[in-house]
């Protein structure tokens, strides 16, 4: 059936997200930043656009040119749309003033993460309706960016986005991934809000959630490329993007991950990678590649995008033979504890990068050993605090209501030393804060607006926090 009237379109909108929310929300990382807030506010922007133009924290938390043609796939071509390039999310890009800091600030949002113009809603990822992160930190004199990337794609896709987002220019995902995934291998264009980033210039990232992950990807990639990246370029002599390239080190100032599942996720394993999942969530994401849709979930490389002169059953039918349905090549996968032991392999530490971790316990002890989740955490994280509780491993049981604390301490393989919140940064290790005691996976971005254990003010003094501690490291060249 054919998809007609607007009232259709909203209804079959409305059935696809109310379901995935009843599911994702009790298995992923989805509904938590979604429902809680779109009760809070309305309308809705679009910031689809491409182009072809290139130019633990303390129990008593202490708060301080293109490259060649596109393949042409069966399941996709990219077209050549002149369209506006994605703007910053933040607001100082292209404006002559002074910061009070010389490396500017990146936030990197997680899994589900929508930003900006793509925010379903008016949806506020960075604070809710609790605190404005770039706008405050900004008026404070700070140059902040909250970056606006795939909300589903995998840590490749979203750290070569990443990339883009700060550099400025055509995504290219790489010749040799997108041949070996079968998706396309160039995407949206980024306006760039640091175009003059290189070797020397630096920035500080910092990223929630699956952010975490994607920031750590992005330094490996910059600082030693893509071994089959360059490996295909020298074979097939196609250009390749200077990203995968390598020697850029010199352009990260830190990494900050809060939340954030270095080690994967039990949800993750247990729900969150299954068939029906998978299924569920990227026929939603079918869904909104329609041709009037507000919402960029962030795979269209994959074919999820209605083109000129396509009816929505043609869409259809092309997007369900796309590889997407298949492949590994997605966060639902890199999320799950074999995915993020592969990202683990690839990544290493960075002598000259300084390196913090924060992490919520949110969570106890019941009578049988298992751990139950504190009476306040949202209600889209009880169901999976609940089931990470009665893992096996009882060391996975501890969590914030989504990631088990022993994953967002550090990565296992990786050294790391305890520290309390203010204490000064270190470069080339871990610095490990305490658990913050009651904070659930949502706290941290302060999407749990009925939880009034949760205040504005302590979310305002935790990220300034963050910051303040960062400046220390702008005293050296």
């Amino acid at each position: 059936m054919k998809i007609k009237s607007t009232f259709q379109k909203k209804w079959l909108k409305k059935c696809l997200f109310g379901a995935s929310a009843t599911v994702l929300s009790s298995s992923l990382f989805l509904s938590s930043t979604v429902d809680t807030h779109a009760a809070e506010q309305d309308g809705a922007q679009s910031s689809s656009s491409e182009t072809v133009t290139q130019d633990g924290i303390a129990t008593d938390f202490v708060p301080l040119k293109p490259s060649d043609k596109p393949g042409q796939l069966p399941m996709q071509d990219i077209e050549d749309n002149a369209e506006k390039p994605i703007e910053s999310t933040g607001g100082n890009i292209g404006l002559e003033r002074k910061f009070k800091n010389k490396d500017p600030f990146i936030f990197v949002h997680g899994f589900s993460g929508f930003v900006g113009d793509n925010a379903p809603m008016n949806m506020n990822y960075w604070g809710g309706n609790k605190y404005k992160l770039a706008h405050d930190l900004g008026h404070e004199g700070y140059e902040v960016h909250e970056a606006s990337i795939s909300a589903f794609g995998s840590n490749h896709d979203r750290a070569v986005e990443l990339y883009y987002y700060i550099k400025g220019g055509r995504v290219d995902y790489g010749a040799a991934h997108a041949k070996k995934y079968g998706h396309a291998r160039f995407g949206k264009t980024y306006k760039g809000v640091y175009p003059n980033w290189k070797p020397g210039q630096k920035v500080h990232l910092v990223g929630h959630s699956m952010g975490g992950q994607t920031i750590r990807l992005l330094e490996e990639y910059l600082r030693h490329g893509s071994p089959e990246e360059r490996a295909f370029h020298e074979k097939t002599g196609k250009p390749i993007s200077p990203l995968f390239e390598g020697n850029h080190d010199k352009m990260v100032k830190s990494i900050t991950t809060i939340a954030t599942p270095h080690d994967g996720t039990v949800v993750s394993d247990e729900v969150g990678n299954k068939d029906f999942i998978k299924h569920l969530l990227y026929e939603m994401a079918k869904f909104e590649g329609h041709r009037n849709s507000k919402l960029d979930f962030g795979l269209k490389q994959w074919g999820l995008e209605q083109r000129e002169g396509e009816n929505y059953i043609q869409y259809s039918k092309r997007a369900d033979k796309s590889p997407i349905w298949k492949t590994n090549d997605t966060a639902l996968y890199d999320l799950t504890r074999e995915g993020a032991e592969k990202l683990n392999q690839k990544t290493t530490l960075n002598p000259n990068i300084y390196y913090r971790t924060f992490n919520g316990l949110a969570t106890h002890e019941g009578p049988l050993g298992n751990h139950r989740v504190d009476p306040s955490v949202n209600i889209g994280h009880r169901l999976t605090g609940n089931i990470i509780g009665r893992y096996q491993d009882k060391a996975w049981r501890p969590s914030d209501g989504l990631v088990s604390v022993i994953s967002a301490l550090h990565p296992s393989d990786e050294a790391f030393k305890n520290v309390e919140a203010p204490d000064a940064p270190i470069k080339g290790i871990w610095q490990v804060t305490p658990s913050m005691q009651g904070f659930d996976h949502t706290d941290f971005t302060g999407q749990d607006a009925l939880d009034k254990d949760r205040s504005n003010e302590e979310l305002k003094d935790f990220y300034e926090g963050i910051v303040h501690n960062l400046m220390q490291t702008e005293k050296e060249s």
